[in-house]
């Protein structure tokens, strides 16, 4: 049988050719056509790579079925204090606490397409440096058929130092808040106190002020005065007219003063809580009639219309009718002391749960501004008008009080010239 021939063994001179073409020295070598383009991309890698380890948030690659780390960049030394290289190969629980870790594999198997939380991350090597907190987001990638997770992990302690620190301020402001009320709560009933005190003490002796001018002017106008105007001396009956006058004006100012102490007691009980109501099931129209009858003689001296429009079907409200009436009253006369010319107009109807009364007046209106501050104690809704009868200007802040007390809201509704309307509502009991 004929041996086959062995293939030819090429010469040394074309083996060095050969190798030269390949590692890129020869005539016909492969880098003068994919070398310079493959230089290209690894420098753009390298830049690429670099401008990743300068980001702020660390970066990670992990096996979502070993759960390892396969790759490690951004301000992971900074964050953790190793080289990014030094944490490839090991297990991504071992950076995260122990109540998350036992339930790492979890973090790689979720539905959503990205999961985000807050965690903390620990040295994988050094077990007493501090742990990092991270604001983590983790989002599963499918690469040629591998299953890894990419996480990114951004460094809160700022924040955090942020957070405690307005906490903090937080609760020292609140404990400041806690102390100034408890002070004001203090001073607040220190001078309610002293209110009620000086009051009681003020009332007994004006009390007796008031009866002995009322029953001089009586006896002067009963037996003095006749006496006096028979002798027809014009200088003793105009002292006459004069002295009566001034006793005239005695009664008046006593009989303000007494409203004024009464009203600070009422209020310094109300605020106290001291006010016991005598709470009983109450037909509105018959409360708002008897308000009406107590102030129609006001109404008629000022030649003003008093209407009333009151809904038949209203149901029956809980409260103390004597303090109910007190509030209309006090309403009334305020729109009888700022009405020139017109009507006053006392509605209640059904509004859902609660009935609603409202006084509306045709009178001078109350300026914006003093709106929202007309039921602080001592506001005279008048202003500057001098030719209006002064108040005590505490009516509105005793008729807050004593609406709040059965559990309704009282509000006011005005434009500057065009009358006002106090609006108060009652919780409707069920029939």
């Amino acid at each position: 049988m004929k041996r086959r021939a062995d293939p030819p063994v090429p010469a040394p001179a074309d083996r060095g050719e050969e190798r030269a073409k390949l590692i890129g020295l020869g005539k016909r070598s492969i880098s003068k056509s994919y070398y310079p383009e493959l230089r290209a991309r690894l420098e753009e890698l390298e830049r690429f790579r670099g401008l990743l380890d300068q980001v702020s948030d660390a970066i990670f690659v992990v096996d979502a079925v070993s759960g390892l780390v396969l790759d490690a960049s951004g301000a992971v030394k900074a964050m953790l204090g190793c080289a990014a290289g030094e944490l490839k190969g090991i297990e991504f629980a071992k950076l995260l606490p122990e109540h998350i870790a036992r339930y790492a594999a979890n973090l790689f198997n979720h539905k959503n397409e990205v999961l985000q939380l807050e965690t903390e991350f620990h040295h994988p090597v050094c077990g007493d440096a501090p742990a990092v907190p991270v604001e983590m987001s983790l989002r599963l990638v499918e690469q040629q058929g591998d299953r890894c997770a990419v996480i990114v992990a951004r460094d809160i302690s700022e924040r955090r130092r942020n957070e405690e620190a307005l906490r903090k301020s937080h609760d020292e402001l609140e404990i400041r808040v806690r102390e100034r009320t408890r002070e004001l709560d203090r001073a607040n009933r220190a001078k309610s106190e002293f209110l009620s005190i000086v009051s009681h003490e003020l009332r007994t002796p004006l009390t007796s002020v008031l009866g002995f001018a009322k029953i001089t002017r009586k006896k002067l106008a009963e037996t003095v005065f006749p006496a006096v105007e028979s002798c027809g001396d014009e200088k003793v009956r105009r002292e006459m007219i004069r002295a009566g006058r001034n006793l005239d004006i005695i009664v008046s100012e006593g009989e303000r003063l007494t409203a004024l102490i009464n009203d600070v007691l009422d209020l310094a009980k109300l605020e106290a809580n001291r006010i016991d109501y005598r709470m009983e099931r109450l037909r509105p129209g018959e409360f708002i009639e008897r308000s009406m009858e107590a102030s129609d003689a006001m109404f008629e001296e000022a030649g003003l219309a008093f209407l009333a429009e009151v809904a038949d079907d209203l149901p029956r409200v809980r409260g103390d009718r004597d303090r109910l009436i007190q509030v209309l009253v006090n309403l009334f006369s305020n729109a009888a002391k700022f009405t020139d010319k017109g009507s006053v107009t006392c509605r209640a109807e059904r509004a859902g749960g609660y009935v609603k009364i409202s006084v509306a007046d045709t009178g001078t209106g109350i300026p914006q501004p003093l709106l929202g501050a007309i039921f602080d104690k001592f506001v005279q809704g008048e202003g500057s008008l001098a030719d209006r009868p002064r108040g005590t200007g505490l009516g509105l802040p005793i008729c807050r009080h004593i609406i709040e007390g059965h559990g309704g809201h009282i509000w006011a509704e005005s434009g500057e010239g065009a009358g006002s309307r106090f609006v108060f509502t009652l919780p409707a009991l069920r029939e």
